[in-house]
């Protein structure tokens, strides 16, 4: 028998595939990725082909075997997470009818007003706990009702990936989870099921959807044929995980009331644990099911915070590239050290963040980024040093509708993800936002969540905080710096004054105009 017990995680995004094999300690003993395409086939269309994911899945599945050189007998469960908010069209033996339509699919824009005569975005809100949106696949699956009459009949199941990959790999219990359709926007929030009125909005039946259970629950075990396609041993348990955010949520260790965690990646998305609804004080939030059984959680966004690193450096950052060559280290941390050239505050110069518009709290579609009070005795290193300055005041815009929202509000906020691996860059987030930090050893939290919820699962912990707490480790803390508290406090009311200013007097409204009508 093998000495070592073997946790397989797999996090099947949006434009990849991320596996990883991790000790009962939460060590990585192996890891494997591979990339796949979207498909835009029109204007605002996201899909993706169901195969090319199931592909992705297998190599980088294969990798993560490989690399880890274990013995079968060492596999203990694989755990899985998945987008949220992508759906599938299948048929009744499950076999995929179309492409799947992607949680960022902006077909369905004209079903916010649809729905909106039948439900007020309070009720909506309060139902599911999500914001009346048209990228929720609620308002997607409406369109295909209007819009591809034929695909909506044939459709026998709407399916999120999650259960559809699973019963790929072997599973023979066909139910999904609510952590996994926090972006569907048909959850009964309090109930944490379907819910039936969002579903008559839809035109579907319960009967067309995979039933509700709980996350980390085993779905059945990996097939001979599942084995041979992605090295998996097969009779390993499967188990539910969880939508991606949640499962990032569990590698981080966010299992009790008062925990956050902000994952800070080419998107940010900052979710808290919530021992009931009853801690909810405000709307500024969407609210879901946790992976954490029987429990929610309370999320906000702002998606486009290391886009902006990405957009300098493929636009500005020529001279970074050739330093990071040179020295054989990452262009993203050359980008920081040359931002700490410039002072605390840029010498007065900000960035709004909103390449990709403003999330939470405003939700304004229309608006942009762009730098603030440029002069001509601005710099390169101010300009760079706004940037990522820009990106933590809009952390910090994201995290105080937390503190306000939250009873209690955020007692232990934890930073994950790929933006977090630089310490210069996580203590100037936490200068920003104002909180004391935390940062794990596995910066990978998403895919260790998903790997914990399988050890679960699979029986090899007692509960979830047990497996959290033997698998997560917390590797550094981080104190904002007295010293640039009060400039900071300063330059964030400027910073969101300027915001409301221009989307009060309606000037990013009046801008997407003139861009749809000459761009």
């Amino acid at each position: 028998m093998s000495a070592v017990r073997a946790f397989v995680g797999i996090d099947a995004g949006t434009t990849g595939c991320t596996v990883m094999v991790f000790d009962e300690h939460g060590n990585r003993l192996g890891e494997g990725y591979q990339e796949y395409p979207c498909i835009s086939p029109r204007a605002g269309w996201v899909e993706q082909d169901v195969e090319d994911v199931w592909r992705g899945i297998c190599a980088a599945t294969k990798q993560a075997v490989t690399a880890a050189g274990l013995p079968d007998e060492a596999y203990q469960s694989v755990g899985f997470s998945s987008q949220r908010g992508t759906f599938l069209l299948l048929d009744e033996d499950k076999n995929p009818l179309a492409n799947s339509i992607v949680w960022n699919d902006g077909r369905a824009l004209k079903y916010q007003a649809i729905f909106g005569e039948q439900i007020s975005p309070e009720d909506y809100q309060t139902l599911t706990g999500m914001q009346l949106s048209p990228l929720w696949s609620a308002a997607k699956i409406a369109w295909l009702r209007d819009n591809e009459p034929d695909l909506f009949a044939r459709t026998r199941w709407f399916a999120n990936g999650q259960e559809y990959f699973l019963y790929r790999l072997g599973a023979d219990q066909w139910v999904t989870d609510p952590a996994s359709l926090t972006l569907n926007g048909m959850l009964d929030i309090e109930k944490l099921d379907w819910s039936d009125e969002v579903l008559a909005l839809c035109g579907v039946d319960r009967d067309r959807l995979p039933p509700v259970g709980i996350p980390s629950g085993q779905a059945g075990v990996v097939s001979a044929a599942a084995s041979h396609a992605t090295g998996l041993p097969a009779g390993v348990a499967l188990c539910r995980g969880a939508g991606d955010q949640q499962c990032a949520a569990i590698g981080a260790g966010v299992v009790r009331q008062g925990m956050a965690e902000f994952t800070v990646g080419t998107s940010g998305i900052m979710v808290a644990h919530l021992d009931g609804l009853d801690r909810i004080q405000g709307r500024n939030l969407w609210w879901g099911g946790h992976a954490v059984p029987g429990a929610w959680d309370i999320e906000g966004g702002a998606f486009a915070l290391g886009a902006n690193l990405k957009w300098w450096r493929d636009n500005f950052g020529s001279d970074e590239l050739s330093e990071a060559e040179a020295q054989g280290r990452s262009v993203y941390s050359v980008m920081v050290d040359k931002a700490a050239t410039s002072p605390a505050g840029a010498n007065g110069l900000l960035f709004h963040s909103f390449l990709t518009s403003q999330v939470t709290p405003y939700y304004d579609a229309a608006s942009k980024g762009g730098w603030l009070g440029l002069g001509i005795h601005h710099t390169r290193a101010d300009m760079l040093r706004a940037l990522l300055e820009g990106c933590a005041h809009e952390m910090r815009m994201v995290v105080d509708a937390f503190r306000s929202d939250i009873v209690g509000g955020i007692t232990d906020l934890r930073l994950t993800g790929g933006g977090t691996k630089s310490d210069g860059f996580a203590q100037l987030m936490t200068d920003i936002i104002g909180l004391p930090t935390k940062v794990t050893r596995e910066r990978e939290c998403t895919v260790l969540g998903a790997a914990i919820l399988g050890a679960y699962g699979a029986g090899a912990f007692t509960s979830i905080d047990d497996a959290v707490e033997a698998m997560v480790n917390v590797e550094g803390e981080f104190t904002p710096s007295e010293s640039t508290a009060k400039l900071y406090d300063e330059l964030h009311q400027v910073y969101r004054g300027m915001y409301e200013a221009m989307a009060n007097a309606g000037q990013y409204d009046a801008l997407a105009d003139v861009s749809a009508r000459y761009f």
